[in-house]
């Protein structure tokens, strides 16, 4: 979207959060494969022209949700530790895949598989969304927490990826106990094998 579609206030961005709100419900509902100008267009009580002419289609307002979603991320932790820095991204994480706007985008984007017209959509927004995340890991080498090298992408992944298992696997009870209880079992395993 441009810059004029995405000013704040006025018509514009009663439109942009209705037709948000309408696809996020149509994701919710139907997924991916059932997702529809027209349905977006009823619920959000816009003509489907508008989206047409504002978005072009269904590829970009999944897009411009990913972009939503980015723009509306929190803090990176900087609580002087890789423990507490983990943790408290860990929890960011699980807050926002149990949010069931997340969990209708997030499940979309896992759907869509490699080949689908979503692939270069999800890849730009997980690229982000790691690049984001990598000065927790800087920070930890730089304190000597980390030998230099580790994979941070690896890290990370290692400490989310229980998660993301519990929240869209087998509904695992994703509390504050069992984010700690990831972070300590991937920092003993970096322990262990002499990455840190």
């Amino acid at each position: 979207m441009t810059d004029e579609r995405r000013r704040p206030g006025g018509r514009t961005a009663r439109v942009t959060a209705a037709v948000r709100a309408a696809t996020v419900a149509a994701l919710t509902e139907h997924g991916w494969n059932g997702l529809a100008v027209e349905d977006v267009a009823a619920r959000a009580g816009v003509n489907k022209t508008t989206i047409y002419r504002r978005w072009g289609g269904r590829e970009a307002l999944v897009a411009d949700l990913l972009l939503a979603a980015a723009d509306q991320g929190t803090a990176l932790p900087d609580t002087g530790t890789l423990r507490g820095d983990l943790a408290a991204f860990t929890r960011q994480v699980r807050d926002a895949l149990v949010a069931p706007a997340n969990r209708a985008l997030l499940s979309t984007l896992a759907a869509g598989g490699p080949d689908s017209s979503l692939a270069e959509l999800g890849r730009g927004y997980w690229a982000a969304r790691f690049a984001r995340a990598r000065p927790m890991v800087e920070r930890a080498v730089d304190r000597g927490e980390l030998a230099a090298g580790v994979d941070a992408d690896a890290l990370i992944v290692r400490v989310v990826g229980p998660v993301w298992f519990g929240v869209f696997g087998p509904g695992t009870a994703v509390d504050d106990a069992f984010v700690e209880g990831c972070v300590e079992i991937v920092l003993a395993g970096t322990a262990a094998t002499g990455r840190r």
